[in-house]
Formats: structure tokens, C-alpha cells, sequence
């Protein structure tokens, strides 16, 4: 487990037991002044169960400050993930040691509660945390406090070494604790924006075939590194139908029946959850430059992936400029002329030189149309559709792409606007000149993941 969850980390997990021991070993030489060597051992390990909790949940953040916190209503769901269980065991002996060191369970219960509160509140709000914040954690970390001092309450009923914590001392932290659980509810009140959990809904079973196609991709992409379990079917009345499953750390899918797309997903190493991104066999540097992302990907691309490098053109830029280190979107794409044609690889590469997203479109060029639309004529229909003035607003660069629309291939412009906080969007058949799929939604800010819009449905 622990392999699984830092394996590219090992240096920090290193470092964090040290910092651990070291804090309980000074702890210790400071409490044996002033109380006997196995209360001042208690103090020391005390001192250990809180900065190694504290230390394991504060590394690797995403970078992005996110000041959201995953509300889950569904409290019992804490407790069905391996990382759920992981953080019970995690803050256990924190509520162990704090009743042996202060002989008082309750007040050692409360303690916790609000040291739990604390780190899960800075994880959302502190910049240098930056990580995910989520209510299971929340609820896994305080069930996991709680039992660790009931088993230290029962501890103490058999032992009776060691004083109570002397009540002017209680009063005293109870009075800081409480402008501490203040200034906690302060701050979720005013800086952190409550996100309710999605509650997962029951998914139809893939068929035997349908898993069994997913498996056969899946290997000829990873080799045996992964497993296929129980995939399943999501039949799609507007788009492709897909097959998919889970992966350690994220999901791979396959559209159904033309199995003609592949799409993989792991979860970034920067969001801190563990390494889940594939490592690239061959390659041992990193990538932390766009050239080096491109022979990372290119190393990968040869060995799965031939029929991309053809005749192709390769593109890479960074997943978000705004925001460092998150890695490199490496593209290769053909054009038939001005078309763009389906085939597509895109692989995503992190820093470290691992893979965290593949999209593999293998299509073989296919004939086409003629193209008796050109760019103007084209924004000419959009314009008309959306009644827009011609040039309004903020365009977006034209794509000029073949598509199969209700079994036939076509070339389709594919157009965008920006004008009066409105996003506007169409296909336009590069034949006939039918404007298709229009739409108009309110722009949020956000950025599309390719700039100069090549990429392809």
C-alpha cells in the first residue's frame, strides 16, 4: 500500500518518519523533566501521532487554491474506500496517546475532533497545502480519533500510572480551542464554498464482449500492468455509446460499437491523492520542458501507437499556462489539404515523465466530399443562425475537419463566438452549407484544453 499511494515519493515518505520520530524523541527528553520516563514516553508518542498525520496530509498538493470542500451526505461512504479506512488508521493513535498522556478521554476526544477539523480546513484554504478537501476524510479522521481514545480510556481503567491533566490546564486549552472552533466555522462560513457530492447511480453491466473489447485495448496500450473488472455500458442517444471501467486511480473507456476511441484517465500525482500515473517503460528522466514531453510521449507513441506518427503533424503545449508544473498535452494529428482528419493520439505527460491521459482515435483516412463552403460562407450561415452581426464579437480560429454524421463521413467547419457573455457555437456542413448543432451558453471563464481549437470529436 504504502508502494502504491508515494511510490515516486519514498524520499518524503523518509523524511516525514524522521520528522516524526525526531519530534517524539525531543517531546520525550523534555516531558522526562517534569514527569516520570513512561508519562514523558506517552508526551513523545503523543507528539508523533500528531506531526505524522499532519505531515502526510499536507504533502504534494495540486498548486491550485480551490477553497472548495466536498460535502458527502452520505456519511457511511467514508468508511467503504481503502483511503477512508487508511485515515482511520492514520489518526488512531493520536486519540490513543493524547488519553495515556492526559488521562482524560474526553478532553483528549475534543482535541481531536477539532485537530481534524483544523488540518481538513487548511488543506482547502492554505496556499501551500492545496489539497483536496472532502467531508469522508473529515469523518474517517474524527471516527478514527474517537476509537483511538476509547481504547486508550480502556487503557487507563487497567493502568493507573501517571496524573490526570491538571484542570487549570483543561480550562485553559478549552478557552483556546473554542476561539479555535470559532474561527474554523468562521472560515467555512466565509471562504470556503460548500460542493455536494454527486451520489453515484446505478450503471448497466457491459456484456461479456463488450468488457472483453475494453481488456484487449486497454492491454495493447499498458501491456499487463492493468486488470479489467466489471466495466460497464453507458448507451448514448446523442453521441457514441461507451464501455468503460475503473483503473487503480482513474478509468479508461472505449466508445461502442466502432471501439474506434480509446480514452485513459489517472489521476494526477500534483492533486496529491498518490502516484496513479503510468510510467512509460524506457523512459527515466523527467519532463519538465515541452521537448522532452514530446520524446516522452513519442517513446510511447512508437510502441502503441505507429499509425499516429504517419504522415502526421505533432503539437505540444502546457495543460494550463496560468498554473506551473501540471504537464504537457502532447498531440499528433493528419490533414487531408485544409481537413483535418480523425485519426488522433493525445497523451498527456506529467513533470515527473509519467502518462496521465491517452485519447487513441486509430481511423483510416476516409474519402470525402468536396468542399463548396468556404471559411466566409461558412461564418456567413453562423452569423444567420445565431443573428449575429458579421465579425460580432470575439471569434475563435475556424476548424475545418471530416466527421461521420448518421454513418457518412462529412467535412463540417466547426465555428465559435464570444459576444455580449454569451459563448456561441455550430457546425456548419463544408457541402451544403446546413448550419447543425447551434448553441448559446453563458461563458463562465473557463478555458478550452487546446488553444487554435484542433481538437477533434
Amino acid at each position: 500500500m504504502i508502494q502504491a499511494v508515494f511510490q515516486d515519493h519514498l524520499l518524503f515518505l523518509a523524511w516525514a518518519i524522521v520528522a516524526t520520530l525526531a519530534t517524539g524523541g525531543i517531546t520525550f527528553i523534555v516531558a522526562a523533566r517534569k514527569f516520570d520516563r513512561v508519562q514523558a514516553l506517552f508526551q513523545g508518542l503523543w507528539a508523533s501521532s500528531t506531526i505524522g498525520p499532519i505531515l502526510l496530509t499536507t504533502w504534494g498538493g495540486s498548486g491550485i487554491l480551490m477553497q472548495r470542500c466536498t460535502i458527502n451526505p452520505d456519511v457511511v461512504e467514508a468508511f467503504m474506500t481503502t483511503q477512508g479506512r487508511l485515515n482511520v488508521v492514520l489518526f488512531a493513535p493520536f486519540g490513543f496517546f493524547a488519553v495515556l498522556a492526559t488521562r482524560r478521554p474526553y478532553f483528549s476526544a475534543a482535541i481531536g475532533v477539532l485537530f481534524t477539523a483544523t488540518v481538513e480546513t487548511a488543506q482547502a484554504t492554505v496556499p501551500f497545502i492545496t489539497r483536496l478537501c472532502d467531508t469522508d476524510d473529515l469523518v474517517a479522521n474524527t471516527a478514527g480519533i474517537i476509537a483511538g481514545a476509547a481504547i486508550g480510556s480502556l487503557v487507563c481503567r487497567r493502568i493507573s500510572h501517571g496524573t490526570p491533566l491538571p484542570r487549570a490546564t483543561v480550562r485553559r486549552a478549552a478557552v483556546a480551542g473554542t476561539a479555535i472552533a470559532l474561527l474554523i466555522a468562521a472560515i467555512w462560513v466565509v471562504v470556503i464554498e460548500p460542493v455536494r457530492a454527486v451520489l453515484p447511480a446505478a450503471i448497466p453491466e457491459a456484456s461479456r464482449e463488450q468488457n472483453q473489447a475494453l481488456e484487449v485495448e486497454v492491454k495493447k496500450a499498458f501491456g499487463d500492468t492493468y486488470a479489467i473488472g466489471d466495466a460497464s455500458f453507458l448507451n448514448s442517444v446523442e453521441g457514441p455509446s461507451t464501455v468503460s471501467a475503473p483503473l487503480p486511480g482513474g478509468y479508461a473507456e472505449l466508445t461502442w460499437p466502432d471501439r474506434e476511441k480509446l480514452t485513459v484517465h489517472f489521476t494526477p500525482t500534483s492533486q496529491g491523492e498518490g502516484t496513479y500515473a503510468y510510467k512509460i517503460p524506457g523512459v527515466s528522466g523527467r519532463a519538465d520542458t515541452a521537448d522532452q514531453a514530446q520524446q516522452v510521449a513519442t517513446t510511447f507513441a512508437k510502441r502503441y501507437a505507429p499509425w499516429a506518427l504517419r504522415d502526421s503533424r505533432v503539437r505540444v503545449w502546457p495543460v494550463d499556462s496560468s498554473v506551473k508544473d501540471l504537464g504537457w498535452v502532447v498531440e499528433w494529428r493528419r490533414w487531408e489539404g485544409k481537413v483535418l482528419m480523425p485519426m488522433r493520439l493525445d497523451i498527456l505527460i506529467e513533470p515527473s515523465g509519467r502518462m496521465t491521459d491517452l485519447i487513441a482515435r486509430n481511423v483510416d483516412d476516409p474519402s470525402l466530399p468536396p468542399v463548396a463552403v468556404d471559411e466566409q460562407k461558412a461564418w456567413a450561415r453562423f452569423d444567420s443562425r445565431h443573428k449575429l452581426k458579421p465579425g460580432q464579437g470575439k471569434r475563435e480560429d475556424p476548424v475545418l475537419l471530416a466527421e461521420r454524421r448518421g454513418g457518412e463521413w462529412r467535412v463540417h467547419w466547426r465555428l465559435g463566438a464570444s459576444a455580449g457573455g454569451t459563448l456561441f457555437s455550430a457546425v456548419v456542413d463544408a457541402t451544403t452549407g446546413d448550419v447543425r448543432d447551434p448553441s448559446a451558453i453563458p461563458m463562465d471563464g473557463s478555458t478550452p484544453l487546446s488553444p487554435g481549437g484542433t481538437q477533434s470529436p
